[in-house]
């Protein structure tokens, strides 16, 4: 409800002395309980109409998405992204070797266990990662900042040796289950097919109709912790690219890394193979696993080197056209 001083204050110099006198003390508390309240909520209130009024709208038509936040033409040197509005530039990275055998390992016994009839039971290892994302906007329809989503999330080959996996998946994807399992237990068991810089996965319910915070997030402010769960852990700090299938703004490595997460999906849990991708691109990497010798210690890079540096002052991407 909204008051309005003046009109109080006229109607009580219309009221006779007596009334006028009693209702001075009522009056004054309200209008002082009223100007509490407002200035309480009214700022929340404000800033909630700002985040839903102030969102941009990524999608060329409903056809697909550009995000114009992440610039990957100095890969495999260096990526850039755009964090709270400004340029930064880090060094491409790699997975720390300790983390690759534990990944493919971890994922062969799994697929060894289910050819020998035993179902996974548990949501630990290196498949589920817990994904943290944030931005000063957001979708508006919460008070805070930060999100958190379980993905799938996996290893992406090798640019020379993505194309041979992808024909190796579309070749066997009428086989028998177990004979799916034990492609990809080949695979897995070959270390020198997967790209160590990365890590991929799906945005399975992000549309031009609705976006999720995951997405919103990572549209406007790139960067993304991806933790795994399991009694070896791992945290990484990344840059997050995300793919549509029809922007023909993509690269040949871009449009190969979104046929092959899209098919190895596919290959075991079936659906479609349009589905948005985010290719994680490692800048940090943390050990998280229990005990004194981890207990959330930087791996990657070593701790004497620096975190990335801001871009200079009047410089930006030149293909990004500024």
């Amino acid at each position: 409800m909204y008051y309005d001083a003046r009109i109080i204050r006229i109607d009580i110099l219309l009221t006779p002395a007596k009334e006028a006198s009693a209702i001075n003390r009522r009056t004054f508390l309200k209008l002082g309980g009223i100007s509490t309240l407002c200035s309480l909520f009214a700022p929340r209130l404000v800033r909630r109409a700002a985040a839903q009024s102030d969102q941009p709208n990524y999608w060329v038509g409903s056809k697909y998405f550009i995000q114009d936040t992440v610039e990957t033409s100095d890969l495999p040197e260096r990526i850039w992204a755009r964090i709270n509005g400004a340029w930064h530039v880090y060094p491409s990275r790699e997975l720390p070797e300790a983390f690759v055998d534990w990944n493919l390992s971890s994922r062969v016994g799994m697929l060894q266990d289910m050819l020998n009839g035993v179902m996974p039971s548990h949501y630990d290892g290196p498949h589920n990662a817990a994904v943290a994302t944030y931005s000063r906007f957001g979708r508006g329809d919460s008070e805070f900042q930060v999100n958190n989503a379980y993905k799938g999330m996996g290893m992406v080959p090798k640019p020379d040796r993505i194309e041979e996996v992808i024909d190796r998946l579309k070749m066997t994807e009428g086989h028998t289950l177990n004979a799916k399992v034990q492609i990809l237990i080949d695979n897995y068991s070959d270390e020198t097919i997967w790209d160590r810089s990365k890590q991929g996965s799906l945005e399975l319910y992000s549309s031009s109709a609705f976006e999720t915070h995951s997405f919103k997030n990572q549209m406007r402010n790139p960067i993304s912790t991806v933790a795994f769960l399991d009694s070896t852990s791992y945290e990484l700090r990344t840059i997050t690219r995300l793919l549509h299938h029809n922007d023909p703004t993509l690269s040949e490595d871009e449009r190969n890394m979104l046929e092959y997460i899209n098919a190895v999906h596919a290959y075991f849990h079936g659906g479609s193979t349009d589905n948005i991708v985010a290719v994680y691109y490692v800048i940090e990497v943390f050990d998280n696993s229990p005990g004194p010798s981890h207990a959330g210690h930087r791996v990657v890079p070593p701790l004497d080197r620096s975190r990335g540096a801001s871009l200079p002052k009047g410089r930006k991407p030149e293909a990004l056209g500024y």
